[in-house]
């Protein structure tokens, strides 16, 4: 019974789809890059969404720095889990770009888990803003581009 079973086994997991349900495929990020916008990477099972922040010169203890060096800009990771999609995410914001893009995030079913800074001595002050949420992927795709869009209008 046992030779039976393995020579079964073997056919049978071929049948199954590689991705099948467990992460993220080639066109997940696709449809995430055409709502989210910027670059969408896939990376294992994960979408990484980054928009950077162009817009902002930021210096730190007087000197100016690159958006890259302090991570100046929208990042959003998708995982598609079974039916679900989690997404996690930081945003680099000006102090009063943070309600307007909690306000858009909270109304979409994304929950805010920090806001805090990472640097001392820039200006302008800048606050990152971290988040977390499960539901329909391009749902929550939209939810992440409506908060973009809430610092845009600003």
């Amino acid at each position: 019974m046992k030779i039976l079973g393995r020579k079964l086994l073997l056919p049978m997991l071929l049948l199954v789809p590689a991705g099948t349900a467990y992460g993220a495929d080639g066109s997940d990020c696709s449809k995430i890059q055409k709502i989210v916008g910027g670059e969408v990477n896939q990376k294992e099972n994960v979408c990484k969404a980054e928009v950077p922040r162009k817009n902002l010169q930021v210096s730190l203890m007087g000197v100016p720095v690159s958006p890259e060096l302090i991570e100046l800009g929208f990042e959003a990771n998708f995982e598609k889990k079974d039916s679900q999609t989690v997404v996690t995410g930081e945003f680099a914001l000006l102090g009063e770009e943070v309600n307007p893009v909690v306000d858009a995030l909270r109304k979409g079913g994304i929950e805010i888990t920090a806001i805090h800074n990472h640097l001392i001595g820039e200006q302008p002050r800048i606050l990152y803003l971290h988040f977390q949420g499960i539901g329909d992927q391009m749902a929550l795709a939209k939810t992440v581009r409506q908060a973009i869009d809430a610092v845009r209008k600003g």
